[in-house]
């Protein structure tokens, strides 16, 4: 029994394993090159943060998922982080195919029915979904294997059937965080629908209930101190960690999400992605990919339906009623926490687990749950016309699978992207040469994995350099060590031609410019106190209010005489500026509206960062208080283009 049960689950690993070769064959190619999964809501910052943690020192922390997080950390010293991330989540589709196979066979599907189900578990939508971008949700196996375990223990209260209980529910908890609030929730509702739900009196025996809920009580006082010792910070205090509750209706899913393609679809994801946008969805798209298709569903009505028939149904039809109210119990707490029916408002339990537990918004993810029990009744509705007997039945059980294919199918090609954001990104990490690039773009969550992909290669704006429009950039990047500006062609940051870049490469998304600027005796490094800057058709420049600050560089090792040259304009009417280098008055000038050059200097500066700073000597004015304009802010100068010339070292 044993042996030719697990020559079933080879097999269905086999099968798993070859769609997945074939859906990530150009990930299979580069794995630390690219990452498996469709970008549905576009380069988030999660799968580099789970990349950076793999590669980092294996460490507890309230954030630790152990059972997901120390396979990864193992795979990337073996691999990288790239890889390991890719393998992580690739292996979930043969071993989330192999636990929901185990499973319906426990609940008597035959082998062909069991393997369809696994496959349409392992391959669904939702895990899709979550594999591009959430690894620790995409081990969906835990979720089938430990209801094989719950439904195991509730009919045979072995040692043998407690040990695996208190093995899986361990692994489902510590493997994410969902999984460990999903099991916790639908726990309760299983085990009374498994136990009324049973076909005999023997079957419901007491003894065996006690002894099951007595384990899972137990595993939950140690899941508290567990929590207790790990995340204390968490447990003391909930509400620090808390999401925003407007949140909860952002990443619960609708109960329409049930019925709309998937995204990932080659056909119908266009259509999907419309019917989306025209119903605001956008941050929470993700969470939204929870289709469940109708083919299945139509198996799985044509399984439900055969528990009411007259005829003496087999033992699979018998763990319909357990199916469905394990799915509907799940799709209740996957929606959002308020519901309007007729102009009467109600909640819905994702409210309550809110008050509860409010570090969890995302509550779509108990579509997982769902996505199992339709696949299981789907096999069983297989089952029941494959064995009806005639051609008809036969004939459509045969074209439903096909549709639910079609359904599921995703095109290989879009099921990867590059783990870097553009081409010229890619080219630079290629090049074997010592470079360092300034990536044209924010210091983001996003874009400061590009710094650690790239071993240091290419960094962010940010610090020394924080606006690529500086039109003095090509003097601050040879000051700074730079070799080459990447602009990523989106942007528009940089012009095509500027004095001291040349182009090194052009792509379809992105340039690349080489430094031939050289490095200048002196130039100003940082900016603080002015706002962002403004351009309009003859000019560019930015506000100050109150006092602008200046850190100014000379490079060399010795004093030097320069003078700054600065383009200034007065906010509304003629203002007196006094400049202050170290500390000490400078200059002291007066400062027409209409913009024109002033000379500040010849200052001595001596080697080194110095401060120079702007300071208006009346107070700034509010802006809509004169012109009407609407704008806050107080404003006293605008300052524009600006340069400096060098006469010598100082007397």
């Amino acid at each position: 029994m044993l042996r030719a049960r697990a020559a079933e689950v080879a097999a269905v690993v086999a099968l798993a394993t070859l769609v997945t070769i074939v859906i990530a064959a150009p990930v299979l190619r580069a794995p630390s090159e690219r990452v498996f999964g469709m970008e549905i809501v576009g380069r988030h910052y999660d799968p580099f943060v789970v990349m950076a943690q793999m590669a980092a020192p294996l460490r507890s922390s309230i954030y630790s998922q152990p059972v997901t997080d120390i396979p990864g950390a193992l795979l990337a010293r073996l691999s990288g982080p790239v890889a390991a991330y890719n393998w992580l989540v690739l292996l979930s589709f043969p071993l989330s195919a192999a636990a929901a196979y185990l499973l319906a066979r426990y609940l008597a599907l035959s082998p062909i029915a069991a393997g369809l189900a696994a496959m349409a578990f392992a391959f669904s939508p939702f895990h899709f979904a979550h594999a591009a971008y959430h690894p620790h949700v995409a081990q969906t196996q835990w979720i089938p294997l430990y209801l094989l375990a719950l439904f195991h223990c509730l009919d045979r209260t072995t040692p043998a059937a407690i040990a695996m209980l208190v093995a899986a529910t361990i692994a489902v908890t510590l493997s994410n965080f969902y999984g460990g609030l999903i099991a916790a929730v639908i726990t309760p509702i299983a085990v009374a629908a498994y136990w009324l739900g049973s076909s005999t009196s023997g079957a419901r025996s007491l003894r065996r209930l006690v002894i099951t809920v007595s384990s899972l009580a137990v595993l939950a006082a140690g899941g508290v101190a567990y929590a207790s010792y790990a995340a204390a910070a968490v447990v003391d205090n909930r509400t620090a960690f808390a999401f925003a509750r407007t949140d909860l209706f952002r990443y619960s899913s609708r109960w329409w999400s049930y019925l709309v393609p998937p995204v990932e679809h080659p056909l119908l994801g266009s259509t999907a992605l419309r019917i989306w946008e025209a119903a605001g969805v956008r941050e929470g798209l993700l969470e939204q990919q929870v289709s469940v298709g109708v083919a299945l569903l139509v198996l799985g009505a044509i399984g439900a339906l055969g528990w009411f028939s007259r005829d003496r149904p087999r033992p699979s039809a018998t763990r319909v009623p357990i199916l469905v109210i394990v799915a509907v119990a799940a799709l209740v707490c996957s929606l959002s926490p308020e519901g309007t029916i007729g102009g009467v408002t109600f909640v819905r339990p994702s409210a309550w687990l809110y008050d509860v537990l409010p570090m969890f918004r995302s509550y779509a993810r108990f579509g997982v749950v769902v996505q199992l029990m339709i696949a299981l009744l789907a096999g069983i509705g297989f089952d029941r016309l494959r064995r009806a007997g005639t051609r008809r039945a036969q004939f459509a059980a045969v074209a439903l699978v096909v549709l639910a294919a079609a359904e599921y199918a995703v095109r290989p090609s879009a099921m990867s992207r590059d783990v870097l954001p553009t081409t010229a990104h890619r080219w630079v990490a290629q090049q074997g040469v010592d470079w360092r690039v300034l990536d044209c773009t924010p210091l983001t969550s996003e874009s400061e994995s590009v710094q650690w992909l790239t071993g240091g290669r290419v960094t962010a704006l940010g610090g020394a350099i924080d606006d690529c429009g500086d039109g003095h950039l090509p003097e601050k990047l040879a000051a700074n060590g730079y070799t080459h500006l990447l602009e990523r062609t989106a942007s528009g940051n940089v012009e095509p031609v500027r004095e001291g870049l040349q182009i090194a490469a052009r792509f379809d998304d992105g340039r690349l410019f080489t430094v031939v600027a050289k490095t200048p005796a002196i130039y100003t490094a940082t900016v603080t106190g002015f706002h962002r800057r403004e351009h309009d058709a003859e000019w560019a420049w930015r506000w100050m209010g109150g006092d602008g600050t200046w850190t100014i560089v000379n490079t060399g090792s010795v004093p030097i005489v320069a003078t700054l040259h600065v383009e200034l304009s007065a906010f509304h009417w003629a203002r007196g500026l006094e400049m202050r280098l170290d500390g000490a008055p400078v200059r002291a000038l007066r400062v027409d509206t209409p913009r024109r050059w002033y000379e500040i200097g010849p200052l001595d500066i001596p080697a080194g960062r110095h401060e120079l700073v702007f300071r208006p000597t009346e107070a700034s004015t509010v802006a809509r208080d004169v012109i009407d304009n609407g704008d806050p802010r107080r404003l006293s100068f605008a300052i524009g283009a600006w340069r400096w010339s060098v006469s010598g070292a100082p007397p």
